[in-house]
């Protein structure tokens, strides 16, 4: 069968071959916006997770500074329990001469500080004592009257935002709170009738008596030129106008050139 079928349409030629070396343009688009966003966007990324990572470090610290202090408080607390063992008593010793160290730096650095800006610079209330000399006492027309309670030298110690009584014996509580209290009494004389004992008194709130809050002992021999020192520290919280002071066996046993009082709020 013979095909008879013509047609005038004459398909297209086929595209031709592109050269040697010839690259087709790109179309014109965003690309550095883009790398910008995406660098701006890591950026982001990268801070933020640092930030998280710097608040967790920071909680966790002072989750550990308070565990610890509040460690701390506990021990002194403890040292405050009259029925410790001796072992026990040794490393109270050890964590009040601590704590000394520590208010005598404090000391310092407030003596500095107010010589610098001339007037005194303390955070918080505070208060080191140092004993009246037995040659002021004498001149006291209360000494007799107040045979057991140590006389402080206001001159000589240091007060911030606690008050010294007129009889110079008991210093008054301005501010409540829990405090750090502490007191070294030495005794160069041995007493016949009863043992070497200092106690650290408070005064209670509508109330005539006064109560003991710690208290320590030490023992000399007859006729001996020896000395013996009773330290005694605790953590009591404490009412404002309270009055807290330092009575001894008799004020004529004591050393005078090694006694020492005084106490600092904690919260």
């Amino acid at each position: 069968m013979i095909n008879t079928f013509h047609t005038s349409y004459n398909p297209p030629p086929p595209p031709v071959p592109p050269r040697a070396g010839y690259s087709r343009p790109r179309p014109a688009g965003n690309t550095s916006l883009v790398k910008f966003l995406s660098v701006m966007l890591l950026l982001l990324m990268i801070l933020t997770f640092g930030g998280f990572l710097y608040l967790f470090q920071k909680l966790n610290m002072q989750l550990q500074d308070s565990y610890h202090e509040d460690i701390s408080l506990q021990r002194l607390q403890e040292c405050a329990d009259s029925s410790m063992g001796e072992e026990s008593i040794t490393e109270c010793g050890k964590l009040m001469e601590k704590y000394k160290a520590v208010i005598a730096k404090v000391s310092q650095a407030n003596e500095k500080l107010s010589k610098l800006t001339g007037g005194q610079h303390f955070i918080g209330p505070a208060a080191h004592m140092t004993v009246q000399t037995e040659h002021k006492d004498k001149t006291d027309k209360t000494s007799d009257f107040l045979k057991k309670s140590l006389l402080w030298d206001e001159e000589h110690s240091l007060l911030q935002d606690v008050r010294l009584s007129k009889e110079r014996d008991k210093l008054t509580i301005q501010y409540p709170g829990i405090y750090f209290i502490y007191s070294q009494v030495t005794f160069s004389k041995n007493s016949p009738v009863s043992s070497l004992k200092q106690s650290i008194r408070i005064t209670v709130p509508k109330k005539e008596q006064d109560k003991e809050l710690l208290k320590s002992f030490c023992s000399l021999k007859p006729n001996t030129s020896n000395l013996c020192t009773a330290s005694v520290a605790g953590v009591f919280h404490l009412e404002k106008d309270q009055q807290i002071f330092v009575t001894v066996t008799d004020t004529s046993l004591v050393n005078r050139d090694s006694c020492s009082f005084g106490l600092f709020k904690l919260r």
